[in-house]
């Protein structure tokens, strides 16, 4: 499938649209109505009309480098907010200049972040997906695998092309995606007939998408994929830059696309996107082990019922430093040089009283923090790396990893046929990386596992367990978020008192506070 990135929209000053709607308004009032038989001259019509869109629009004016431009002068113009934005509306080549001395010349690279980017991504792997949603300061909606039957779609990586490995994925694809609509069929079936006779429409499509979110696992990581993705100017640099010297040349590509799509745009605020050796080569030459993932020619697929997580390293004393916290932005005095006793159970009840469901916990709660290792499948991290606040970083797929069966497959007596496929492509991926290790990867399944190390504080822990403890929540990243709450609630019993799953909550919150 081939990759597509296109400008989807972008932010512009509003008096400018404004100006449009009136020009347009003025048209429609102005021009004959059919059949009216008024006279007149059109060709006198349309010049006139033209004049009137030539004094009242710029064409250059439709980008958002003139809100950069008026807000970068706030600071030294003393002028209205709305003035600096008219100038810059009418003097574009002037925006342009003041943009680039003060964003690439003086380093106030924080300008670039009033003008935001909307792009339309497809035709990018599973695989190249993870690494583009890596960065933290943008926006992403992606085609759900839980909720959309998968077709049989694929990327073959540049690579590949023309060599021997693009035989192994010509033979591999076809039987992982054939196997997929099987299992999916026969699981959905399954669901659907132990369904209530009266079943709604609506119940009996949640049983099919319970059937999806679990076969999904043996979609692999070249499956192509789609999304909507938003970012500021400076981010679009920074990913650019970031892909442009990335070791798989889909995500090179990719890069180049992005940047391809905005430049001609916005030419002052995307400039710089190709960067020097810091931190990739670093990174290579700090690694003891080759890049890529490494071959195993021989050996049994291991399989695992789910995630596995443990506890590394957490904040001393954080029940206590979140208490000082909050008698410090409370107004009393410096910080405590002995803090506070953690057991004060009344204290702890009033800072959960009145909570909701929906409400964050206090920002306090952010001096402490936990770091976990995890073990979990290329399925669950996909939802896992949303969570792009807290900290997470990832090793590569390794061929010897093991993979996840999901429970229903086993219950359905389907897990012969799924283990023989996910066999299948494993030892794809073997025959791929013994000549090129870097491209192994786009072989694994969904199932896959892959190793993790996450650290988040107890505020972003309380977001996390709201929405992945939830009975709604995917079945692994429910139990990962489960394994990660309890063993976290076991080392601090009070910060976690409330933390649990939105639909747990009302339940948990009269136990804690009883019937007031």
């Amino acid at each position: 499938m081939a990759l597509f990135v296109r400008l989807a929209g972008f932010n512009i000053d509003a008096d400018l649209l404004a100006d449009v709607v009136e020009t347009i308004q003025q048209v429609i009032r102005e021009a004959p109505s059919p059949g009216s038989g008024s006279g007149g001259d059109p060709r006198a019509l349309v010049e006139q009309l033209g004049a009137m869109a030539r004094e009242r629009l710029s064409v250059d004016s439709f980008t958002p480098e003139t809100i950069s431009a008026a807000y970068a002068r706030i600071s030294r113009d003393p002028s209205h907010v709305s003035e600096l934005r008219q100038s810059a509306r009418f003097g574009v080549a002037r925006a342009r200049k003041s943009n680039e001395t003060i964003i690439f010349g003086l380093g106030h690279a924080s300008v670039a972040e009033h003008a935001c980017f909307n792009f339309d991504v497809s035709g990018i792997s599973r695989l190249a997906s993870e690494e583009l949603q890596s960065h933290r300061l943008a926006s992403f909606t992606e085609k759900s695998q839980r909720y959309i039957t998968i077709g049989s779609e694929y990327v073959l990586p540049p690579e590949a092309v023309d060599s021997d490995v693009a035989r192994e994925f010509i033979a591999a694809m076809p039987e992982l995606f054939r196997t997929y609509d099987r299992l999916t069929t026969t699981l959905s079936e399954r669901y659907v007939s132990q369904a209530a006779p009266d079943a709604s429409r609506g119940q009996i499509r949640d049983l099919e998408t319970r059937a999806k979110e679990d076969t999904r696992y043996l979609l692999p990581l070249a499956c192509a994929t789609q999304m909507g993705m938003t970012m500021n100017a400076r981010n679009v640099e920074h990913v650019v830059c970031e892909l442009s010297d990335h070791p798989l040349q889909e995500l090179r590509d990719l890069g180049r696309a992005i940047a391809n799509a905005v430049g001609p745009l916005a030419p002052s605020l995307v400039k710089y996107t190709v960067r020097g050796d810091y931190p990739r080569r670093n990174r290579e030459r700090l690694s003891q082990s080759s890049r890529g993932t490494a071959a195993k020619q021989s050996g049994p697929l291991d399989v695992f019922s789910g995630p596995r997580v443990r506890i590394i390293s957490h904040t001393p004393d954080a029940e206590s430093r979140i208490l000082a916290g909050i008698r410090f932005t409370s107004g009393h005095g410096a910080w405590p040089h002995e803090l506070p006793d953690a057991a004060d159970a009344a204290v702890w009840l009033e800072v959960f009283r009145s909570m909701g469901a929906h409400d964050p916990a206090l920002r306090e709660f952010e001096l402490a923090s936990i770091t976990f290792e995890a073990e979990v499948s290329a399925s669950c991290f996909a939802q896992l790396k949303r969570h792009r606040m807290m900290t997470l970083l990832h090793q590569a797929y390794e061929l010897d990893a093991g993979i996840v069966l999901p429970p229903s497959i086993r219950e359905a007596r389907l897990d012969a046929e799924f283990l023989g496929a996910a066999g299948q492509a494993l030892q794809a991926a073997r025959r791929v990386a013994a000549h090129a290790p870097l491209l192994a990867s786009y072989l694994l399944t969904n199932a896959h596992r892959k190793r993790v190390v996450m650290q988040a504080n107890a505020r972003e822990l309380y977001h996390f367990s709201r929405l992945r403890c939830d009975a709604h929540a995917q079945w692994e990243i429910r139990e990962l978020g489960q394994q990660m709450m309890d063993q976290a609630s076991r080392l601090w019993p009070r910060v976690f008192l409330l933390a649990c799953g939105k639909d747990k909550y009302q339940e948990t919150y009269e136990r804690v506070f009883g019937a007031e």
